[in-house]
């Protein structure tokens, strides 16, 4: 993929010879590169599921690891909502304990917004979701570390994970990691309080 500022050039060159919006000719050329498949364990979802696509970059790695992205397909005009990458399993394994989904990120001309996801889900739906909205990723970034930090409930029964981009750009993902970690390490959504507090407005 080229450097930002090389990348950003060949857009605009773009932009002048097709008549192309900036999202337009940003999407063509990043559908340029060819990705390889990804693993079948992953697969895609999300509110616009079918306008985005994930792969392995060939000849691309992160210290050694793969990378796989996430991007907005080519043959998509104008971007809306968002698609996901996910992979799902049992929650048997972590009941009652605390578990980290973390990765490498590195956004690309993103103009929505990009983050891992991780949704806890017991008998009757969602339990607790993070999908770091609040800490996202957006325009073009370096490599930058990422982490999700949840309890697994009793109640839960399955665990669904992975990596969403918003509108136009892509994501790239390298070093997964899916591992349980002790009391020491805060959730990212910390759970509720037992009772209601400063129902009187007063300072704590």
């Amino acid at each position: 993929m080229p450097q930002n500022k090389g990348l950003k050039r060949l857009v605009r060159v773009r932009m002048t010879e097709t008549g192309e919006n900036y999202t337009q000719a940003l999407t063509h050329l990043l559908g340029q590169v060819q990705l390889e498949p990804i693993p079948s364990p992953w697969r895609m979802t999300g509110s616009h599921a079918s306008d985005y696509e994930a792969g392995l970059l060939p000849g691309t790695d992160y210290e050694g690891d793969r990378v796989a992205q996430l991007r907005l397909r080519s043959v998509v005009g104008e971007p809306a909502g968002f698609g996901a990458l996910v992979q799902s399993i049992a929650a048997s394994r972590y009941i009652g304990r605390k578990v980290r989904f973390s990765a490498m990120m590195r956004a690309c001309e993103v103009t929505g917004w990009t983050g891992l996801w991780l949704r806890i889900d017991g008998r009757n739906g969602t339990l607790v979701l993070d999908n770091m909205q609040d800490r996202s990723l957006d325009g073009t970034t370096d490599w930058t570390p990422a982490s999700i930090v949840l309890n697994v409930a009793k109640e839960a029964r399955a665990l669904y994970f992975g990596a969403l981009l918003s509108r136009a750009g892509a994501v790239d993902l390298a070093r997964l990691r899916f591992e349980e970690v002790g009391d020491d390490v805060p959730a990212t959504i910390p759970p509720l309080p037992d009772e209601p507090q400063a129902l009187d407005f007063a300072a704590p």
